[in-house]
């Protein structure tokens, strides 16, 4: 099996050896706010527990756009230091979602809020944390050449060096 599921039972019976590992020990979850972003981190929280896994929850403030944007006069200085300021509440408030949700179900959640262009600190951050699988949110591919975040969420798994799982909606489960 791929990964290997934690099971209370067989636990309980016998230590796993020193040489043993599991594929799956900690799991980045990209955080953007949208109702696929927030099934992602409801998904994650159950990965995480189940595998015994940690999770470090990432909201990125795109400033690369909001740059874009300034230079095309379509946003001035003023205008885009308090969209960034507003997107800095929103994320913190995203990522307090995310790290009580995990506390709710015993799993470790590290937040991490980073400004810059939104793939390239997913990757980053990635790298850094050396994360061992990328969770995101999904997104229909008909809308991926109207929308920005759909293209970076694509970069994201064109360029991400480890597995991605992409959470298309909310997982049910009849347990």
């Amino acid at each position: 099996m791929f990964l290997r599921r934690k099971d209370k039972s067989e636990a309980e019976q016998t230590e796993q050896p020193a040489t043993e590992t599991t594929l799956l020990r900690h799991v980045l979850l990209v955080v953007d706010g949208s109702e696929p972003s927030m099934a992602a981190a409801r998904f994650s929280v159950q990965l995480a527990a189940q595998y015994d896994a940690r999770i470090t929850a990432v909201y990125v403030i795109d400033t690369a756009t909001m740059d874009y944007l300034m230079q095309m006069h379509i946003l001035v200085s003023d205008e885009r230091q308090e969209f960034e300021s507003d997107l800095n509440r929103t994320g913190n408030r995203y990522l307090d979602y995310v790290k009580t949700v995990g506390n709710n179900n015993g799993v470790e959640v590290e937040t991490v809020l980073e400004k810059g262009s939104f793939h390239q600190q997913i990757l980053k951050v990635a790298r850094a944390r050396d994360v061992d699988a990328i969770v995101v949110g999904g997104w229909r591919r008909t809308v991926t050449k109207k929308d920005a975040a759909s293209v970076e969420r694509q970069l994201i798994l064109d360029e991400a060096s480890c597995p991605v799982i992409v959470v298309k909606n909310e997982v049910k489960r009849d347990r």
